[in-house]
């Protein structure tokens, strides 16, 4: 009888343990990581705010810039995109998240895009220290910079261009805004909408560079 026992334990027993070396699989999703990109401007674009720009200041080739850090609201700080749906709602996506600080980014992309058109490549930005000459300085404030509703990108921003010529670069040359909606276009295809909205996202940047590089460029400085 007790044999019989044993060999009839024997056999649970190595169920048993084997039942508790199965692991389950897993439903952790790696997350992708996203950059945003410098704009491509219109040829002809540049080549009229270079002319201008020769025009206004034969001393220099360009304008020497320096662009301060990149102010952001406390929600954009994280590293996982956002989105907004609708008023006082927000979105964090757990899967697809920046390859780099927001500000960082940002100001990456807006130095090159003002380096193109400005065709200045004599520029530094935060957080490298400013280059010994560049006689202007750029602040830019993020108040928003997400995907909204319909499929569209919205950018508020605020930014101050200082100029060491101008009260010893204490007080700002001249200020401005930027509101603008950009729409995201699914060319990649449904499943790839995020890259899309990085897109979008950089587009709008490069409207941003825009609006700041027409003010320092129509100066007498």
């Amino acid at each position: 009888m007790k044999s019989l026992l044993q060999i009839t334990l024997i056999p649970i027993c190595i169920l048993c343990s084997l039942i508790s070396c199965i692991v389950p699989e897993s439903t952790h999703v790696k997350p992708q990581f996203h950059l945003l990109s410098k704009s491509v401007f219109d040829q002809n674009q540049t080549a009229s705010l270079s002319s201008q720009n020769k025009e206004t200041n034969n001393r220099l080739i360009g304008h020497p810039f320096y662009l301060r850090q990149i102010e952001l609201p406390y929600y954009l700080q994280e590293n996982r995109i956002v989105k907004r749906p609708k008023q006082g709602e927000i979105e964090f996506r757990e899967n697809d998240r920046w390859g780099e600080p927001l500000t960082e980014g940002i100001g990456r992309v807006v130095g090159l895009n003002l380096s193109q058109i400005l065709k200045s490549p004599y520029y530094s930005v935060y957080p490298h220290r400013k280059k010994i000459g560049a006689n202007w300085e750029i602040g830019i404030t993020i108040i928003r910079f997400e995907n909204v509703s319909n499929n569209q990108a919205l950018l508020e921003a605020s930014w101050e261009i200082f100029n060491a010529n101008f009260k010893n670069g204490t007080y700002p040359f001249r200020s401005g805004k930027v509101d603008h909606l950009e729409a995201i276009q699914p060319a990649r295809g449904k499943k790839s909408l995020i890259k899309d909205e990085v897109v979008a996202l950089s587009d709008l940047l490069g409207v941003l560079s825009e609006s700041v590089c027409r003010s320092i460029v129509s100066s007498n400085l």
